[in-house]
């Protein structure tokens, strides 16, 4: 068992080591004739003194020159004395070197690294593909570390990709909603043509959710559609993302080509308001033959504990009230205390005495009631309402029928079943 365990472990940090860290420009838009800048970001768990990296454009799009040169610059994350230089290759690709002489590293673990301006001329028409090949970083000791070839999409603003066909493998979670102080289990679904033995992904959770924990250890599951030997782990990146791992000893793939793998439950702090979205991204499977493939990054919407549109203006339907009696219509008002509530009323007996703080209107005579009543400060008015008769309570009057001593709704049924000639 202790050697099986040591064995996964291996396994899941060689495909960690070899995928955690990533060079890349994020997609964006841009339009004929246009130049815009664009950053080329590095996510790194490693710590790096120098990288290089070759840019293939596409026909279309240029990098901006001055006297020759490319203009790259470099952020505040490099070392004091980084410098960036650049050269075309044979091959047209664009290749950058960045570098110390003092062997400084990179600052920080996320954000971009390299700027730079993108010319589209007046023919562009996109979508088109950026694409960046050969990635190496070297860390304090000059190892070498090789990166993912990465594809940016280029496109122009306004267009519209093609609707997916479903044929595209892809790891998602469908958009859901939760209540502050909810928790709510949560697939991450896998959609596969092709067979896969292992998988990472990089969940980035919105201000207000979490996932549940114990001792410290993210709760995730996996499904029938894992393998005999499947077993998942997880851990907090310095970016603050949550990667699960999944991988298999022997190479066993996952079962079926659609539906749920890992569940876990997702939990709302009680200040939660969406809408707000789950990000995963850096999603990479691995065959049974260990090539990887990366998937698409897919995000998904979490709705809930957004506030309810108040209802500001309500009608009544008509009353018949019967001579001397009095009826409070109660129209409901959240808040209960709202002082500053301003109420507009009308009705078509103009008998009505009074029209209390807390939305209650008194009728004293008789006559068909329709009553109108609205918000000035946007209180909630709720649209149920209750007529409770709340008249002298005496024994003898005309219209106890009953004769309980008390004017109630049993009375006034009574009295209408009388005249219909009940």
């Amino acid at each position: 068992m202790k050697k099986f365990l040591l064995m996964t472990l291996c396994v899941l940090a060689a495909m960690s080591a070899s995928a955690v860290d990533t060079f890349y420009i994020n997609d964006f838009t841009i339009n004929p004739g246009e130049a815009k800048q664009v950053e080329i970001n590095l996510d790194n768990d490693s710590i790096y003194t120098a990288l290089q990296a070759d840019i293939y454009l596409p026909e279309g799009l240029t990098i901006e020159q001055e006297d020759g040169d490319y203009l790259f610059e470099l952020t505040d994350r490099k070392g004091r004395d980084h410098t960036i230089a650049s050269t075309m290759l044979s091959s047209g690709a664009i290749r950058i070197l960045i570098a110390s002489q003092t062997l400084k590293t990179f600052k920080n673990n996320s954000g971009a690294l390299v700027t730079f301006n993108i010319i589209a001329d007046n023919s562009f028409s996109g979508p088109k593909t950026i694409q960046m090949r050969n990635i190496i970083a070297t860390d304090d000791a000059r190892v070498k570390h090789y990166m993912p070839n990465q594809v940016t999409t280029v496109t122009q603003e306004g267009y519209t990709p093609p609707t997916p066909t479903g044929d595209a493998d892809c790891f998602y979670i469908n958009d859901f909603s939760i209540e502050p102080g909810e928790t709510k289990l949560v697939e991450i679904n896998l959609d596969n043509d092709s067979v896969y033995t292992a998988l990472q992904a990089d969940i980035y959770l919105p201000e207000g959710l979490t996932i549940e924990q114990e001792d410290g250890d993210y709760l995730f599951d996996l499904t029938s559609r894992k393998g005999r030997d499947h077993v998942i782990s997880s851990n907090m990146l310095s970016s603050g993302a949550i990667r699960i791992l999944i991988a298999s000893q022997g190479l066993k793939t996952f079962n079926g080509n659609s539906g749920a793998l890992v569940t876990f439950n997702i939990i709302a702090d009680n200040s939660f308001s969406g809408p707000k979205t789950i990000q995963m991204r850096n999603i990479i499977a691995t065959d049974d033959a260990r090539v990887k493939h990366y998937f698409p990054n897919t995000t998904c919407t979490v709705r809930g504990g957004e506030p309810a549109v108040p209802v500001t203006s309500i009608e009544t339907t008509s009353y018949d009230i019967p001579k001397g009696i009095r009826v409070k219509f109660n129209i409901g008002v959240n808040p209960a205390n709202a002082t500053n509530s301003s109420f507009a009323w009308s009705s078509s007996n103009q008998s009505i005495a009074t029209v209390a703080a807390d939305g209650t209107i008194e009728t004293l005579e008789m006559g068909t009631v329709t009553i109108t009543a609205t918000t000035t400060d946007g209180s909630n008015l709720s649209l149920s309402y209750v007529i409770n008769v709340t008249e002298a309570q005496q024994s003898g009057n005309s219209l106890d029928v009953n004769g309980d001593g008390y004017i109630t709704s049993t009375d006034i049924t009574m009295i209408y079943n009388y005249l219909l000639g009940n």
